[in-house]
């Protein structure tokens, strides 16, 4: 079972990874209005494999409640 305060911090963390990854998807739409589909489809890719961490992060979370 995770303590209140590392189940805190692990959130904060979360929370600058979600916010990271909002940049990105801005970044994304730029390349997508420059037309360069190849970078916007690597970012999207990397954005995806971040956002299924972060699934695996609360998952992880609720289990040790």
């Amino acid at each position: 079972m995770m303590d209140k305060q590392l189940i805190f911090s692990e959130i904060e963390s979360m929370i600058f990874d979600i916010e990271t990854a909002i940049k990105s998807l801005a970044n994304s739409r730029e390349y997508i209005a420059e037309d360069n589909y190849s970078r916007a489809f690597t970012h999207l890719a990397e954005i995806e494999i971040e956002l299924q961490t972060l699934a695996g992060r609360v998952a992880y979370i609720k289990s040790s409640l």
